[in-house]
């Protein structure tokens, strides 16, 4: 008996072989092949920083923007958010302490009471987190 041609599995797999190779070599889906990780630690930690006890005492917020002062240094920092990255600079966005990676959105809102701010977050692949922090800038 004499055969011709590729049986539909070995077409198949063939196929799955060329497409790897593709991706492999253009890397053009990199999510496929390393998807986004996130850091837990990460949210935490930013939020470590901003909540510094007499560190950063609350001015003001523009909703995406928010004014602190630094008591250390005596001079008004701001946390905003620039190419999916939380961060920290001065008043003229001179400077740079990266806070978190992967932001999508931040929003800023004072409450009614002194020194506490809401903050809601999004980064990319997670749902919106809420948070209050303390923004007093008060030594316990």
């Amino acid at each position: 008996m004499n055969r011709h041609g590729f049986t539909l599995i070995e077409a198949v797999l063939a196929l799955v072989v060329a497409s790897g190779l593709f991706l492999l070599a253009t890397g053009t889906d990199r999510r496929l092949v390393r998807p986004l990780q996130h850091d837990p630690v990460a949210w935490y930690q930013a939020v470590r920083v901003l909540e510094q006890p007499g560190k950063y005492q609350f001015c003001s917020t523009t909703g995406t923007i928010l004014k602190l002062w630094d008591q250390q240094r005596q001079t008004t920092v701001h946390v905003s958010l620039h190419h999916q990255i939380l961060k920290l600079t001065n008043s003229r966005g001179q400077g740079y302490y990266p806070l978190l990676k992967h932001v999508v959105a931040v929003k800023w809102q004072a409450t009614p009471y002194s020194g506490l701010v809401k903050m809601t977050i999004r980064q990319e692949g997670l749902p919106s987190q809420h948070v209050l922090l303390d923004l007093r800038g008060k030594d316990f």
